[in-house]
């Protein structure tokens, strides 16, 4: 090698790890991930409340007084199921919410 070859050391080279200007470990993700919690009950008692309302026991059948016949309307069906969707993805969000939290990164 001679002194005129364009080899680039890591001493000159222009590429850096990028700078994090804000800490990973931040306290109030654990408030937030509480309130997450909070709305997550909410919404499964609305859930619940929503199946309640979708389920009609119509009557009973003469010869067997142990039967019921139920009818279930599609549309409260489905939107308990879709509340109860939205309550499970508050759940994970405030389980990432906690580990960040409480998560300390090493330098």
């Amino acid at each position: 090698m001679t002194a005129s070859d364009p080899t680039v050391t890591d001493d000159e080279s222009d590429l850096t790890w990028p700078v994090r200007e804000g800490a990973v470990h931040e306290p109030r993700r654990a408030v937030w991930a509480l309130v997450e919690v909070v709305a997550a009950a909410l919404l499964l008692w609305l859930a619940v409340w929503l199946w309640g309302e979708g389920v009609d026991t119509v009557g009973g059948v003469r010869d067997r007084p142990d039967l019921t016949i139920e009818r279930y309307q599609g549309g409260w069906i489905g939107a308990s199921v879709a509340v109860a969707t939205l309550a499970l993805i508050l759940v994970l969000d405030a389980l990432r919410q906690l580990i960040l939290a409480v998560r300390s990164r090493s330098k």
